[in-house]
């Protein structure tokens, strides 16, 4: 189209069949140029092809095509088709950059990622976990596992007040709601049978108890006898081992040159952390569970036998020894939360960071006050006179920036749930998704964050060499990144800590940054294709490399001066009005 308004511009001064010859000799220009097919194939294609050498080292055929003859109408047509081809050069070149074929996911993308998909339990550790639960009543499994549940849930509430959705009343307002709710209440009058429960604006009632439904739950703890251990055995070990397994995972992928050969598991329970060694630290050779429960020790000790490639030693014990004897790598699940003091917290924080030689991981529940536990058990450490740095889950060594805000840190783990585990809560599904909040500290200081590297100078290898090597070399045939030049980068890199926001043409993700905020980038198709392809496919949890292309504060993660204060809050401004609802009205 372009080379036919060239024509009929000069049209008048070159005729009709000059015109033709021109747009002829057009065609077979563009038909000579031999444009590359590129194939979108996994790991091997371009990010920014090159430029064809047969486009910029072509000569043009066209001139050889126009009739002989020196006049000015045909030198200025010369010089037009002369600027048409460096515009399409460059319209060519621009395309590939920007509208190219893109990669399946970088190194550095798949080096973040911590999605691992649905867990599953070791298939022998299963056979054994239904040997021994065949020995006990369906019935008395199902009562005993509401006791466990009640107990868990009178510990700590799930959305305890000033939390999760919606606005904090005012506090006028909130006593005005209650008085007429009281009065309201005064006038019922409950049938036989029928119970009435009050729930006063603003507020949330507290758990009520599964055993016995309308009695209100009151913070208590189990003692884990043989029927508690059965119970959990049942229905709380395996989404335990999803969890243990995906932080172990995370951690394996991290540290690609740590290999523990001690493991010391504080509140193990039926080991189920154990289960996960082999798949996550084949390298441990001495294994040491703890746990007061002696009933929980006997249900460990031949599940343990059952496990394939384990530790060659292991061992259980009902008490930790206050000597000096460390471990090189510590681990810690679902315990701080039990402990009913923050003292006692703070106390067995410091004695397991007094046994741990290299790394001391710290996993609990997903609920906002076990979050709060495993953000202030972070902080004490940090805050000792010994060097220590945190490797996971937030991306610095500064305090949680969700503290004193609505939100709170916690990620997912979806886990297949076994037939006991189905039959024991009376659920259809045998997948659960299991929320907890965790912390990774290692004993040092922080490394650096080295710089980008540049690869301006770097020669690359041919294509039929890249592709014979894809382990070695990028599909644009420069060497790729060694894991540990990588763990050293993400050091650097922010933590995704919401599911991504999918949109047209563009992704909105909440970080937990490097600086210590949590702020909202946006990703769009428009700035950058391969990060917003990336984006599409990033997961709750990823540490994601690409750079956005605007942030903004998220006010949900802005700690509140005014939470737990008397003062009233900000009163809620109203909306336009909209034609819609004079609809309604009418």
């Amino acid at each position: 189209m372009l080379a036919a308004c060239v024509v009929r511009r000069h049209g008048r001064h070159i005729g009709r069949p000059l015109s033709r010859a021109l747009s002829t000799s057009l065609a077979c220009r563009l038909s000579a140029t031999s444009f590359p097919r590129l194939k979108q194939v996994p790991d091997n294609m371009w990010i920014n092809p090159p430029v064809p050498e047969t486009l910029a080292k072509a000569e043009p055929t066209w001139p050889s095509r126009l009739p002989a003859s020196g006049s000015e109408a045909n030198t200025e047509v010369i010089r037009s088709l002369t600027s048409l081809d460096e515009y399409m050069e460059e319209m060519y070149t621009e395309s590939l950059r920007t509208s190219g074929p893109i990669l399946r996911g970088t190194d550095e993308v798949r080096f973040g990622r911590k999605y691992l998909g649905m867990a599953e339990l070791p298939r022998k550790i299963t056979q054994a976990m239904a040997e021994l639960l065949a020995a006990y009543r369906p019935q008395a499994l199902r009562s005993d596992y509401l006791r466990l549940a009640d107990a868990l849930r009178s510990t700590g509430q799930v959305t305890p007040e000033g939390k999760g959705k919606g606005r904090k009343a005012q506090a006028g307002k909130r006593e005005q709601e209650k008085q007429e709710v009281l009065e309201e209440l005064n006038m019922l009058k409950p049938l036989p049978g029928e119970r009435i429960q009050v729930v006063i604006p603003g507020s949330r009632p507290p758990p009520e108890s599964l055993v016995k439904p309308g009695t209100r739950l009151k913070p208590h703890t189990l003692e884990y006898g043989a029927n508690e251990a059965a119970a959990y055995l049942a229905t709380m070990a395996p989404g335990t081992y999803g969890v243990m397994y995906n932080v172990l995972a995370e951690l394996a992928s991290r540290l690609p040159g740590f290999s523990p050969l001690t493991v010391l598991d504080f509140g193990c329970g039926p080991a189920p952390a154990l289960w996960a060694l082999p798949q996550t630290f084949p390298s441990v050779q001495a294994y040491r569970g703890i746990d007061i429960s002696e009933d929980m020790l006997l249900l460990a000790e031949p599940l343990a036998a059952h496990l394939e490639g384990g530790p060659a030693e292991v061992n259980f014990t009902r008490y930790l020894a206050p000597g000096k004897q460390t471990s090189d790598l510590v681990l810690a699940g679902f315990v701080l939360s039990e402990l009913p003091t923050d003292a006692m917290r703070t106390a067995m924080v410091e004695s397991l960071w007094e046994h741990t030689k290299d790394t001391l991981v710290l996993v609990d529940r997903g609920t906002p006050d076990a979050a709060r536990i495993i953000s202030e058990a972070r902080a004490h450490i940090l805050g000792l006179d010994e060097p220590a740095h945190t490797v996971a889950p937030i991306p610095n060594d500064l305090p949680d920036p969700t503290l004193g805000t609505t939100q709170w840190l916690h990620f997912s783990q979806r886990v297949q749930r076994p037939t006991f585990t189905m039959r024991t809560k009376h659920s259809l599904s045998n997948i659960e998704d299991l929320g907890y909040s965790y912390a990774v500290l290692r004993r040092g200081a922080r490394p650096r964050v080295p710089a980008p590297l540049d690869r301006s100078q770097e020669v690359p290898v041919s294509l039929a060499e890249a592709q014979a090597n894809p382990e070695k070399y990028l599909p644009d045939g420069l060497l790729r990144k060694t894991k540990e030049r990588l763990a050293e980068e993400a050091y650097g890199w922010p933590r995704i800590v919401l599911p991504p926001i999918k949109r047209k043409g563009h992704v909105l993700v909440d970080m937990c940054t490097t600086e210590g905020t949590v702020e909202r980038w946006v990703y769009t198709k428009s700035h950058n294709k391969q990060a917003y392809r990336d984006a599409r496919k990033a997961s709750w949890g990823d540490l994601f490399p690409h750079k956005p292309k605007s942030t903004s504060r998220r006010p949900f993660f802005t700690p509140d001066d005014k939470a737990g204060s008397d003062e009233p809050s900000e009163p809620k401004k109203n909306r336009k009005a909209r034609r819609s609802d004079k609809l309604r009205d009418e």
